[in-house]
């Protein structure tokens, strides 16, 4: 059995790959004995097959896992001999899980173009039966998935705080799973209110993704490609890093828009009500808005949403077109 796992939200993925690990040696091997897990960087073909037909001890079956076989190991070779293994070989004995953190538009692009006859191992592993695809949450789908966890945990939270809390942690799983437990621990035994959120969450509107948008708009270009070199530079993948300045200007679209119309002075606590965002995260996109004009903000919004095409059709640097972002507004 081949397992792949995949996609920008690694959270999720990561939830996945530790359930199965958990079931197999729930059922299949208690000891865990027979669970090896594998850097795919670091990863030769030699060692690959070693570990994959091993046979199993004391157990029925083992679990191998490669971690990052695609994204991090530069080695095309490498890639087209474990690939080799996989056609010509059968696996019996051994649940093998392929996990990936991050696949780049340049591999998307790759499998897009093989021939069935020059299939290369994205693609494969993406017909797998067992292959599983991890995309972003949007906001109604981040609502349920941060109100399950919290009940799943045995803790309560007023409907306005966990709106609140999402608005201010957007789809990032990671940033909301640690929240939730800061919030919960803090709360203790009582239920989760809108002034804790308020208290001890860190929003994304203070982080540098405000200060990219705030730079942006004060058209310091310089200090904006650095904020952008920087975010790519500490790791944060080229997917997140869009999807935290596209959160942080389509509120910016949203709040602009509404006060053309209805005007500046319109009650912080209506225009939440109007938009859908939280009093609080209106306030600070408000104060950030009189940088803008509504053109230059749907003028963005549109550059944005071509950079999500291109990350996912073409082969251009995510670094390139994040700076032409900053270049051409």
């Amino acid at each position: 059995m081949i397992i792949f796992l995949y996609g920008p939200d690694t959270f999720r993925s990561r939830q996945k790959l530790s359930q199965i690990k958990d079931k197999f040696i729930r059922e299949i091997d208690k000891s865990g004995l027979n669970v090896q897990t594998l850097s795919g960087a670091k990863l030769d073909p030699a060692e690959f097959e070693n570990a994959v037909f091993a046979p199993a001890f004391l157990a029925k079956k083992r679990l191998v896992i490669i971690e990052d076989l695609i994204s991090k190991n530069k080695s095309p070779k490498i890639q087209k001999e474990i690939l080799d293994i996989l056609n010509n070989k059968i696996i019996t004995d051994t649940i093998l899980v392929f996990w990936e953190s991050e696949i780049g538009p340049a591999k998307a692009k790759k499998t897009k173009s093989t021939t069935s006859r020059e299939q290369n191992l994205l693609a494969k592993l993406k017909k797998e039966k067992y292959a599983q695809e991890f995309e972003l949450l949007n906001t109604s789908d981040v609502v349920r998935f941060a109100a399950d966890e919290i009940k799943r945990r045995g803790a309560q939270i007023e409907p306005g705080a966990l709106r609140l809390l999402v608005d201010l942690t957007g789809n990032d799983l990671w940033q909301l799973n640690g929240e939730v437990d800061k919030l919960i621990n803090y709360a203790k035994a009582r239920v989760i209110t809108t002034n804790d959120v308020e208290l001890l969450v860190k929003t994304r509107l203070d982080d540098d993704i405000f200060k990219l948008t705030d730079a942006l708009g004060q058209r310091r270009k310089s200090l904006a490609l650095k904020l952008i070199a920087d975010q790519l530079q500490s790791g944060t993948a080229p997917t997140e890093l869009l999807a935290k300045i596209t959160w942080q200007f389509k509120n910016l679209l949203l709040v602009k828009d509404f006060m053309e119309r209805h005007g500046a002075s319109y009650p912080p606590a209506r225009l939440s009500y109007q938009i859908g965002l939280h009093p609080f995260v209106i306030k600070k996109t408000a104060e950030a808005c009189r940088h803008y004009q509504l053109e230059n903000l749907k003028k963005i919004y549109r550059h944005l949403l071509v950079i999500d095409y291109q990350l996912k059709t073409s082969q251009t640097s995510a670094e390139l077109l994040f700076d032409l972002l900053v270049i051409k507004n």
